[in-house]
């Protein structure tokens, strides 16, 4: 699995093409499921696209099957998580400050 309960990521694919893009939380492991296998998970109904882990997630306007929604179910590989040792420190102090003075 690539994320972690607690991480902020990027969603990489999505159904819902304007969900692509959006970071999230990574709020609470549900389990690994095979494709097209239903599951219930605080009395949602979901099925899965394809067979992987899958998370529970939290963000602004994640957009759902049913409209806007601050929650949804997602599969771990379509998601990229943020974590502040994946920033160069060479990212950083790259920067010339000067120029903004």
């Amino acid at each position: 699995m690539k994320c972690q309960t607690g991480d902020l990521a990027v969603i990489l694919y999505s159904i819902r093409q304007e969900n692509i893009g959006r970071i999230v939380r990574v709020k609470e492991y549900i389990g690994q499921f095979v494709q097209g296998e239903t599951f219930q998970f605080r009395g949602q109904p979901c099925k899965c696209a394809v067979s992987d882990h899958h998370w529970w997630i939290g963000g602004d306007d994640i957009t759902i099957l049913y409209g806007p929604s601050p929650q949804a179910y997602i599969p771990d590989s379509w998601l990229q998580p943020i974590r502040p040792e994946d920033i160069e420190q060479s990212d950083i102090t790259s920067i010339d400050t000067h120029e903004y003075v």
